[in-house]
């Protein structure tokens, strides 16, 4: 039935706006309408169910009862036997019995008779002459289940498209009574009186109901005042029935009468209704031209009615909404109205809405504390009863008025010189006072809120009067002392603000840093030393406190504050001195840190020292200049002086931390010396580039780095191994650094090839790192290295090694080949590389050298990447005995590196070797081609596909191949074919939708041009293949390839249509043009009924339902593309042909294909057997 109502919304969508959005509105909407239905009939179904069940369950009971009642006299049967005479005095009982019994159960009551002995199965129930009960008729259809069967017999039985034309008439019906109704005209003031006597009627309502039902009667009422305010409001903006004078005497009326309903009733919802009413009043009634002064004084009214409020009720939520209307509104009329001259009128104001609503939140607490009198004695029990009983302090209240108001009051005063200042200075003056007036009560939670604001108003005067210097030392000051009395008197809250205090005095003086010209830095020495000395002090406090002085938060913050402290303690250099003065004091204050961390046992001391001395070793390197060529820089031996000093700096500070108990029980702390050692001993080597250039110095690099290496495998010592690491590493860049035009053509003349230090300079970096490799890995399991993996820093090595050998050869090529033969050069160094390296590999057992030698094919696709454009041909200037050789080499030492390479890096190099040698080839067909056409045409795709078509054909085969196929069939049939078959779908299906076909000098005949017999025989080939290897993946896989297989082929004839259309009716190949074109619809049409046919026809013989049920499901969007597409073109042959052609196909459908029948079932005795 559902659907009944889906296809009518269907239809009703169609037909408002001919569009599929409101078409499927429609169905939506008439599907709910049907399910609805449903749920209606299923849930009357339920309860009479429910009424019958419970109706049952009675008489069931009353049964019971009965038969439990006629049980009980089985004792006097045999009393009422035994005596001869007629009339025995126990049978009077059975009458009595039968008195009870239910109506239907009366026909008992017969055995009381005097004349008629009893029976001896009187009591049985068998004999009982009771009619059966009978079964309740069953529930007809009701009036809407009759209609709905009706409507769907008689649309869907007989003449079926008659039915649809009678349903589409009626629905058109509809429609055209839709456009013929008119509405009823009502007087607009008509409309109005009735809204306001509604929401009168409700308010009078709503006051009689307030005794009998309140919450009911409060409803009523606030729905009548807030009906009220909508209608004066739309009485004045909608429509101009009332002046905005009277609306708002209208709308104060309603606020005021709303309050005193509110206060009558106790009602805080009428209040809050009153108040908004009251504060939206002036804004709905404004027309922009009003009095700022009659504005704040009607607020002064509202809020004084709020502050009268507050004296009886502690009612947050109207306190919150007059807080956020008044400075709210006053917010946005002071954006969009204020300037300086209207200070003086609206100042007033300001303070006195700041007092009222200090007050009020004041007169809350006062009455919250009043319905509590519990408070103990003594200071701490009290501060934390008072924490705990919280709730009596409303923050909106106690921080919003003095924060909401004192940034308006800077926005009002920000014109005058200090008056920000003083009024910070104010506020502060007056929330402290008044927290000394409440010291001492039960408010103290209010007291000590009220003290930190005071302090925080006061603290803000500071930077409001004066800059940044004082105010970053007044605040550190006054931040160390503000923490030293928290942790004294054990107030968290003072300690928070003291150190925030601080942070702030940190940020105000870290604003005010400017570069300097005589100094590094400019700025204020003192503030710099009162800041660090603060922080300290508050490090040394909170280190020294005891447990239960300081929470856990704060205990954790100990090292942020010794690292700030000590950082502001080290700003003093800058200060006061350049780069090179504050390089070396930071390098001797990091030994200075380094020894107190050690006497106090900080470990942010040691972290903090060992920083500002890389700090100050990068300070100095990066503030350097350049020189001339006999150096790297200019400073000289003063340079070298400075870097060796902080160099020593850090292993001295590395060498005294080591000998303390408590670095040398951190692990952590140790791996810290060891970079900080490495760290020494870069800065050391670095001081090399004041006296020597680059090319020089990363000659010694390398060659001290490998020399470290060798030495620290005979001395077992990590870290100086590590640092010949780095040093091999470090020589390599600066290398690089030195030769910019590595890659390019060299700047001097008169160099020969392989004769110049661009060349052997590289070539000797990666003979040392290759040299280390195999030093390592003759030695992978030392026990002093055997965190570092000797085995993996080897391999290191050896790429880093190979990375330098490539990069000589390819520089060198780059720079004196021509550009036609380098791709073929570049290819030729690869194989001789590689097989050297496979020679070596074989020789010395070397298993990563010759898993290096597997990146022949990668670096050869890399080449062939660089080379390619849209003509590259492969074989010219002697591509063709390059690849030979790069591919000669590649297969070589894959067989003779079987037994050394894994098994798993063997099977990826010859899939790439495949991959490599079909793309050659391919690209070199593809080069052949494009010779027989000069333009974009089929040519140029068939080039791509020749290839690795045929490749899959082979691999299908089931013949034996030769090595290396038969000796790796899983890489070369299934590893190395899955790609090509995904890589030759995606072509097929590129080459299907974008190319029209042409291929001159042939011409375009369907199926039997180039481009179908490619696509066809790249299909093929993907097709045969994945029949190869479905069989090892399950029958799954198998429907998985005919799916795929018939989807590309249903692609493949609908482009051909589309293609032939094109070439013979001269339609243009654009998506456009061709769904346009009814001689495409029409083709399509018969040609989809044509393979519709051949599924049905196909499936009726083999008894393949799901085949005959695809091609109806291809009948069905054929018919449907019928009447949607093809009926719209009025009088045109196509649709004729188009008609009639699929017509008659259908005809044949179903004379020929009829639906199949479902497959039997196997009996139990052949369960497993294949159906």
């Amino acid at each position: 039935m559902q659907w009944i109502f889906m296809l009518i919304g269907l239809v009703l969508g169609w037909t408002l706006d001919e569009s599929f959005y409101d078409a499927g509105i429609g169905a939506l909407l008439g599907l709910g309408i049907g399910q609805a239905i449903r749920l209606s009939k299923l849930a009357a179904q339920a309860q009479q169910q429910a009424v019958q069940l419970e109706a049952t369950q009675k008489a069931l009971i009353a049964l019971g009862e009965r038969l439990r009642q006629l049980e009980v006299p089985t004792p006097t049967r045999t009393v009422i036997v035994e005596p001869p005479v007629p009339e025995v005095a126990p049978v009077a009982k059975a009458p009595e019995l039968v008195w009870e019994l239910p109506a239907e159960l009366t026909p008992v009551a017969m055995v009381a008779e005097p004349s008629q002995p009893l029976p001896d199965d009187v009591w049985t129930p068998a004999p009982t002459p009771r009619p059966p009960q009978e079964p309740a008729a069953p529930r007809g259809p009701n009036l809407i289940e009759r209609a709905i069967s009706g409507a769907r017999n008689w649309l869907f039985g007989g003449n079926t498209v008659l039915r649809v034309g009678v349903v589409l008439l009626f629905l058109g019906l509809a429609f055209l009574l839709r456009y013929a109704t008119e509405g009823m005209v009502v007087p607009i003031e008509l409309r109005y009186a009735g809204v306001a006597a509604a929401a009168l009627g409700l308010l009078g309502l709503g006051w009689w109901l307030r005794l009998r039902n309140s919450n009911y009667g409060l409803m009523l009422q606030g729905t009548g005042i807030a009906v009220l305010y909508l209608t004066v409001f739309a009485a004045m903006r909608l429509h101009p029935l009332i002046d905005p004078s009277a609306a708002l005497g209208l709308l104060v009326a309603v606020t005021v009468f709303s309050a005193i309903l509110a206060i009558t009733q106790d009602a805080l919802g009428l209040a809050c209704a009153a108040a908004l009413g009251g504060f939206a009043a002036p804004i709905l009634t404004s027309t922009g031209a009003g009095n700022h002064v009659a504005l704040f004084s009607y607020f002064a009214l509202l809020n004084a009615g709020i502050l009268a409020i507050a004296w009886f009720k502690a009612w947050r939520l109207l306190n919150l909404i007059g807080f956020v209307g008044t400075f709210g509104i006053g917010f946005a009329w002071g954006m969009r109205s204020y300037t300086p001259e209207l200070l003086w009128s609206t100042e007033p104001f300001l303070i006195l809405f700041f007092l009222m609503y200090l007050a009020i939140g004041l007169l809350f607490a006062r009455r919250k504390l009043r319905e509590m009198g519990d408070a103990p004695e003594g200071r701490d029990a009290l501060l934390r009863w008072s924490a705990a009983k919280g709730d009596y302090v409303d923050g909106s209240m106690l921080f919003g008025p003095p924060l909401v108001g004192f940034g308006l009051q800077f926005a009002l005063v920000q014109h005058l010189e200090f008056a920000a200042a003083f009024s910070a200075l104010g506020l502060g003056i007056l929330y402290m006072g008044l927290a000394r007036v409440l010291n001492g009560g039960r408010a103290l939670l209010l007291a000590e809120t009220c003290l930190a604001l005071g302090v925080i108003f006061a603290s803000l005067a500071i930077p409001l009067g004066l800059d940044a210097r004082w105010t970053a030392a007044a605040w550190a000051v006054e931040g160390a002392g503000i923490f030293w009395l928290g942790l004294r008197q054990q107030r968290p809250l003072a300690r928070a603000f003291g150190l925030l205090l601080q942070l702030g005095s940190a940020l105000a003086f870290l604003s005010e840093l400017r570069i300097g010209e005589h100094t590094l830095l400019e700025g204020a020495p003192l503030g710099a030393l009162l800041l660090g000395a603060a922080l300290l002090f508050s490090f040394d406090q909170l280190r020294r406190a005891a447990t239960e002085q300081a929470a856990e938060w704060e205990r954790k913050g100990l090292p942020v504050l010794a690292s700030l402290g000590l950082a502001f303690v080290y700003l003093l250099a800058p200060l006061l001195l350049l780069t090179q003065g504050t390089a070396i004091s930071w390098a001797l204050a990091g030994l200075a840190t380094l020894f107190i961390g050690l006497r106090i046992g900080s470990r942010t001391f040691l972290f903090t020292a060992f920083a500002v001395q890389l700090l100050g070793g990068a300070l100095f390197l990066l503030r350097l200049q350049g020189g001339d060529s006999a150096a790297v820089f200019n400073a000289g031996w003063s340079g070298l002086l400075s870097a060796s000093l902080i160099g020593l700096a850090l292993i001295g500070g590395m060498l005294l931390a080591a000998r303390d108990d408590m670095v040398r029980s951190d692990v952590r702390l140790l791996r810290g010396l060891s970079v900080v050692l490495l760290a020494g001993l870069v800065l050391i080597n670095l001081a090399v580039l004041f006296v020597l250039p680059w090319e020089s110095a990363s000659g010694v690099w390398a060659a001290s780095g490998l020399l470290i290496i060798w030495l620290s495998l005979y001395l077992q010592q990590r870290v100086s191994f590590v640092f010949g690491l780095l040093l091999q590493v470090i020589g390599g860049a600066s290398f690089l650094l030195a030769v910019p035009e590595l890659l390019g053509p060299l700047a001097s003349e008169g160099l020969r090839p392989l004769g110049h230090s661009g060349f052997w300079t590289p070539m000797v970096l990666g003979l040392a790192a290759l040299i280390g490799a195999w030093r390592l890995q003759r030695e992978p399991h030392a026990p002093v290295f055997a965190v570092l993996k000797l085995q993996r820093l080897s391999d290191l090595l050896l790429v880093w090694g190979a990375a330098w050998w490539a990069l000589a050869l390819i520089a060198e090529v780059l720079r004196f080949i021509p550009d036609e033969l380098r791709g073929a050069l570049l290819l030729g160094s690869a194989a001789v590389s590689v097989a050297i390296w496979a020679l070596l590999a074989t020789r010395l057992r070397w298993a990563s050298l010759g898993m290096l030698c597997t990146l022949l094919m990668p670096a050869a696709g890399m080449v062939l990447l660089v080379s390619a454009h849209n003509y590259y041909h492969p074989a010219a200037h002697y591509g063709w005995l390059a690849w030979l050789a790069v591919f000669g080499v590649h297969f070589i030492a894959l067989r003779r590196l079987a037994t050394l390479v894994p098994a798993t890096v063997l099977s990826v190099a010859h899939v790439l070797g495949c991959w490599m040698l079909i793309g050659v080839l391919a690209l070199e067909l593809r080069y052949g081609l494009l010779l027989l056409s000069s333009e974009y045409n089929a040519w140029r795709w068939l080039g791509w596909a020749i290839l690795p078509s045929l490749y899959l054909v082979l691999a299908a085969a089931p013949r034996r191949w030769p090595w290396p196929v038969s000796a790796y069939p899983r890489e070369y049939r299934v590893l190395a074919a899955l790609p090509l078959a995904v890589l030759m779908l995606g072509w097929f299906w590129l080459a299907n939708t974008f190319s029209d076909g042409t291929a001159r000098p042939l011409p375009y005949v369907p199926l039997l041009n180039p481009l179908d017999l490619g696509l066809l025989f790249a299909l093929l080939g993907v097709y045969l293949w994945s029949r190869s290897v479905a069989p090892q993946r399950g029958p799954r896989a198998e429907l998985i390839a005919q799916g795929i297989a018939g989807i590309s082929l249903f692609a493949f004839f609908t482009a051909l249509v589309m293609r032939t259309a094109h070439h013979w009716g001269g339609v243009p190949f654009h998506l456009d043009g061709l769904l346009e074109s009814m001689l495409v619809q029409a083709g399509l049409s018969i040609v989809w009924t044509l393979i519709a046919l051949g599924l049905m026809i196909g499936g009726h013989l083999r008894h393949r339902r799901e085949v005959w049920l695809i091609g109806a499901a291809l009948i069905a969007v054929v018919v449907a593309k019928l009447f949607f597409v093809e009926l719209s073109n009025r009088g045109g042959l196509a649709r004729i042909v188009s008609f009639i052609g699929v017509g008659g196909l259908l005809l044949v459908v179903g004379y020929f294909a009829p639906l199949p029948p479902k497959r039997a079932e196997p009996v139990l005795d052949t369960e497993g057997a294949s159906s």
